[in-house]
């Protein structure tokens, strides 16, 4: 079961202007906002996960922890992502472009 296809099914059966028309800056606003939410949820996970290990911790760690959330996230964000994103995107035109 493909999530993104059922997710995204309505948005691909309808023309809009959302479709026609381009908007860049408002596009990587959208992806910048999923990279957001998604470093907001990686965070979550790692700090529900045991932290007993071989390191110690301590602040580089955490500083190095945080710095590879925030890069992972902006990653998966520049690919396909989990599609928050684009519906954004979609959303926000189609209201815009409605008008």
């Amino acid at each position: 079961m493909n999530v993104t296809t059922m997710t995204n099914a309505g948005f691909k059966n309808s023309a809009s202007a959302a479709d026609t028309k381009e908007d860049p800056r408002l596009r990587q606003a959208c992806a910048d906002f999923e990279a957001i939410m998604l470093e907001k949820f990686l965070r979550m996970a790692r700090e529900s996960a045991p932290q007993e290990g071989l390191l110690s911790g301590g602040h580089a760690e955490q500083m190095y922890r945080s710095l590879h959330d925030q890069e992972l996230a902006q990653q998966m964000a520049a690919g396909e992502g989990m599609g928050f994103g684009e519906m954004l995107y979609r959303q926000i035109t189609q209201q815009h472009y409605s008008r």
